[in-house]
C-alpha cells in the first residue's frame, strides 16, 4: 500500500464520481470500453456492494478475482480488466530516482545508501523543510538536489506522469501538485510546449484538451501534502 498521503484515498473515491469522470473523459481507443452501457455496468457495481474505488480495488484486485467478480456479476471480464486499471492508474507506480532526467546521481546514491531508492520510499523524509534539513544533515546531501527530487517526487505522484514528464513540469515552471492544481489546463498546455521547444525532454503526445482534463480531475484529487 502507498505511504499515507503519496496518492488518493481510493476510499473517499466514490463510484458516482469515477461514473461522471469516465462520462467527461477524453478516452484512448482501448479504453472506450468503459463508456459501454456505463450507467447500467455502474449500476450493477453498486448493486454488488462497490460504493467506492477502494472496495472495486479489493474486488478486483488480480485476475483470478476479476474472472470471479465477472462471474458473479454478468459484466464482461474485458470490461473489468480495463476497469481496473483505470482504478489502479489513481496509485501510480513509484518511480526510480535514478530514471528522472538531470538529477544528482551523487544525492541518488545517498539515498540508495538508506534504503531510499524510489519516490514512495523519498516522500515520508521530505514532506516538510525541517525534515528535509534534517535528511540533509544527517546523511550529508546536496541541499537544493534534495529539493530537486523532493519536487519530481511530488509531481510524480500524478496518474500519467512518468520521469519524463516529472522533469518537464519542473522546467516548466510546475513543479508541484499545488501549481498545477491552481493552473488553467491551457497555462499549463502552453508552458509545457514552450519548456519542450527547448529541452526535447519528453517525447510523448500530449494536447490542450488533455491538460484540461487533467488539471480538473485528475490532479484535484491527488493530495497536496508536500510542504515548500
Amino acid at each position: 500500500m502507498p505511504a499515507p498521503g503519496y496518492s488518493p484515498d481510493l476510499g473517499a473515491f466514490s463510484l458516482a464520481k469515477l461514473k461522471e469522470q469516465l462520462r467527461t473523459a477524453r478516452l484512448l481507443p482501448s479504453q472506450q470500453i468503459l463508456c459501454e452501457h456505463l450507467d447500467e455496468r455502474f449500476a450493477c457495481l453498486e448493486q454488488n456492494g462497490i460504493e467506492n474505488l477502494a472496495q472495486l480495488q479489493k474486488a478486483l484486485k488480480n485476475k483470478a478475482a476479476v474472472a470471479a467478480f465477472a462471474k458473479t456479476t454478468g459484466l464482461p471480464v474485458e470490461y473489468l480488466t480495463v476497469l481496473r486499471r483505470e482504478v489502479n492508474g489513481y496509485q501510480p507506480k513509484p518511480v526510480d530516482l535514478k530514471e528522472f532526467p538531470g538529477v544528482n546521481l551523487d544525492v541518488v546514491r545517498k539515498l540508495q545508501e538508506i534504503g531510499v531508492a524510489n519516490t514512495e520510499q523519498l516522500f515520508p523524509y521530505v514532506l516538510t523543510p525541517a525534515s528535509r534539513a534534517e535528511l540533509v544533515r544527517r546523511h550529508q546531501l546536496e541541499e537544493q538536489a534534495l529539493l530537486e527530487l523532493t519536487k519530481l517526487t511530488d509531481v510524480a505522484r500524478l496518474k500519467w506522469v512518468g520521469p519524463k514528464f516529472a522533469r518537464l513540469l519542473l522546467e516548466a515552471g510546475y513543479d508541484t501538485v499545488e501549481k498545477i492544481a491552481a493552473s488553467s489546463g491551457e497555462d499549463l498546455y502552453r508552458a509545457l510546449v514552450r519548456a519542450n521547444e527547448t529541452s526535447r525532454v519528453y517525447q510523448g503526445k500530449f494536447g490542450l484538451d488533455d491538460m484540461k482534463l487533467w488539471v480538473t480531475t485528475v490532479v484535484q484529487e491527488t493530495p497536496r501534502v508536500i510542504q515548500y
